[in-house]
């Protein structure tokens, strides 16, 4: 079985990344993970590929919100009748209707609000 893991990008090589694919590794042992970290593309198509090559698609929200690119993603995948599911912290929540996300140009400014944190965080 193969997952597809869609996240915002600044979580691509991070700790929250790390710790969200133990979590999916946990619940779903034999599955191979598809990361859209591993493929660096500009082009929502080629990610829409990832997806049509998974079985299930695992997402993940920043501080709250569905980021643009997430949300392209789940709602490509539901129209395909994928099996759709948040990480909410450590629990898979199933999602069955098309989920409202924030723009392109929210999500930056909201890449740039969890920087802001994670900077305070290290102090």
């Amino acid at each position: 079985m193969k997952i597809y893991y869609a996240h915002p990008i600044c979580f691509y090589e991070s700790e929250i990344e790390k710790k969200q694919l133990t979590i999916i590794r946990s619940k779903f042992k034999d599955a191979e993970i598809i990361n859209p970290a591993n493929y660096p593309s500009s082009s929502m198509d080629f990610y829409f590929s990832l997806v049509e090559k998974s079985e299930k698609i695992i997402f993940s929200c920043l501080l709250g919100k569905i980021t643009s690119g997430v949300g392209k993603e789940v709602n490509y995948a539901l129209n395909k009748g994928k099996e759709v599911y948040m990480l909410n912290e450590k629990e898979l929540v199933p999602i069955k209707v098309p989920v409202n996300y924030i723009s392109r140009q929210s999500t930056v400014e909201l890449y740039h609000e969890w920087w802001k944190q994670q900077e305070v965080n290290l102090r």
